[in-house]
């Protein structure tokens, strides 16, 4: 199934999920096919970032267009695998190829949190669904799978700078005001400048951080949107961040990376990618994790995040900037 075909990518959400595309999306248009990209309208505005990418469509809006048998595609690849895509494709009366969920295997892991469980990274999960597309196997490392980025103004610090990413989908995935000054202070010692960067739900926590006299950060949070948050990571000498869709960006732009994990975990299969030398994982000492997929904790649990060993954040900072000098 090499030959050229107009393919429909279907993967509805979210910003980190979607960015893990990007490799499959890379190389499906350097092997000659023509790929729409279809997702929820919230997230239109990073679909149209991804590489190969010739036309993004919206769930909401455009996806009662599609139809049998006039549809304009040869093939469908349902990365989103759910009950809800797997009846839609279906619909359209054209081969899809299907993203497998490992529900077993993932309960699994959650209930006994031995890595023998761990799973497949999702981008070697989303490249076996668009296997046949591949004339050659997947070969990421033949592609560009940077995320375009559209023009954007936006002040950035004029010295080298540390971007932290402050928000979260979920509490297990978030670090709460006086973890992040526990690690800002830990930073000072660098002397360089930080970014902080958030949605309108960390707007007040950026300010109160960003705040005190000296603290050499610049708060972001509220007052960018998502691609301008892209501009940020993009330009970092160094990110830390929880297990977030800016986390998967760092990664995507193969910056220096520091990932924090409380609720959930690297052997979900979700950890950033690719892998590379400037990146650390930080993981929670508790007992409970990984909890979920999402960072869901229960009432009655306490959050992982708590947990998590603060001072090796900083010692993977030092790490990963051993080339800059410290007082």
């Amino acid at each position: 199934m090499s030959k050229v075909s107009s393919i429909l990518v279907v993967r509805l959400s979210a910003i980190g999920d979607l960015i893990l595309v990007a490799p499959i999306t890379a190389q499906l248009a350097s092997e000659g096919h023509r790929v729409t990209l279809l997702c929820k309208d919230a997230y239109r505005s990073v679909a149209t970032c991804l590489p190969g990418v010739d036309e993004v469509l919206s769930w909401e809006k455009d996806r009662t267009g599609i139809k049998a048998p006039n549809s304009p595609y040869d093939h469908v690849i349902d990365l989103q695998g759910t009950s809800k895509s797997k009846r839609w494709c279906r619909k359209l009366n054209l081969p899809v190829r299907t993203y497998q969920k490992p529900y077993l295997r993932r309960a699994l892991l959650l209930a006994t949190k031995q890595k023998s469980f761990a799973l497949t990274p999702v981008v070697h999960r989303y490249a076996n669904a668009a296997a046949p597309f591949f004339a050659e196997g997947f070969r990421p490392e033949a592609m560009q799978y940077q995320l375009r980025l559209p023009e954007v103004r936006l002040a950035l610090p004029q010295q080298p700078y540390i971007a932290l990413v402050l928000g979260g989908s979920y509490a297990g995935k978030r670090l709460d005001f006086q973890a992040w000054r526990q690690i800002m202070d830990g930073l000072s010692a660098f002397q360089m400048p930080l970014a902080l960067i958030g949605g309108p739900e960390e707007a007040g926590m950026g300010e109160s951080l960003e705040q005190p006299l000296g603290s050499g950060a610049k708060n972001y949070c509220g007052t960018t949107t998502v691609i301008e948050g892209f501009k940020v990571i993009a330009n970092a000498a160094l990110v830390i961040s929880g297990d977030t869709g800016f986390m998967h960006a760092a990664a995507n732009f193969n910056r220096p990376l520091i990932s924090l994990w409380g609720a959930t975990h690297p052997n979900l299969g979700f950890a950033p990618w690719p892998s590379y030398d400037k990146q650390r994982s930080i993981l929670t000492t508790s007992v409970f994790s990984p909890i979920s997929k999402h960072g869901k904790v229960p009432w009655w649990m306490p959050n992982p995040m708590q947990k998590l060993p603060l001072d090796e954040v900083i010692s993977a900072a030092a790490s990963i900037l051993q080339d800059k000098t410290m007082p």
